[in-house]
């Protein structure tokens, strides 16, 4: 337990060492997410559930609208300057945290309209089980409705 422990261990210090050591060559890559990620932070930090749904909704709409300014940035010139305009432009603002808005939206309004379709659906099935036992009790009678004959007031009635 204890070698597990410091395996996984040695691995996170690997991992932050590799990723400090590539955010330093890429910094003013790392500053544009960081601000145009930060809804995703927020989304993180107020999420309380176990499965993080808010900040998967929030996170992957949030990255969708930060991309296109990360390949303005990789593609033109990827320096201080170019982050700083870019982070200065209220238009990158409007589509980062326009795209995290919908990744809200999409948490709040998609369960229900997944409930409302999942809803309609066992609608439809209990009108085609309606009239499924209609057509069974036309062709074999009212017994096959279910109940026993005492309780449906059958032949013998007693009691």
């Amino acid at each position: 337990m204890a070698v597990q422990s410091a395996n996984a261990a040695a691995t996170r210090t690997i991992m932050i060492a590799i990723i400090g050591g590539v955010a330093v060559f890429t910094l003013p890559t790392v500053m544009l997410l960081g601000v145009g990620m930060l809804p995703t932070l927020v989304a993180m930090l107020t999420d309380r559930r176990k499965e993080k749904y808010a900040t998967l909704c929030v996170g992957c709409m949030n990255f969708t609208g930060v991309l296109p300014f990360m390949i303005v940035l990789w593609s033109e010139d990827h320096s201080y300057e170019k982050a700083f305009s870019l982070i200065a432009d209220p238009f990158t603002w409007l589509v980062m945290f326009g795209a995290a808005a919908l990744g809200w939206a999409i948490f709040f309004v998609a369960p229900g309209i997944v409930g409302m379709f999942i809803g309609m659906r066992a609608e439809q099935r209990i009108q085609r089980l309606r009239h499924r036992q209609r057509e069974l009790v036309e062709e074999w009678g009212p017994g096959v409705a279910g109940g026993n004959k005492r309780e449906s007031g059958g032949e013998d009635g007693a009691g």
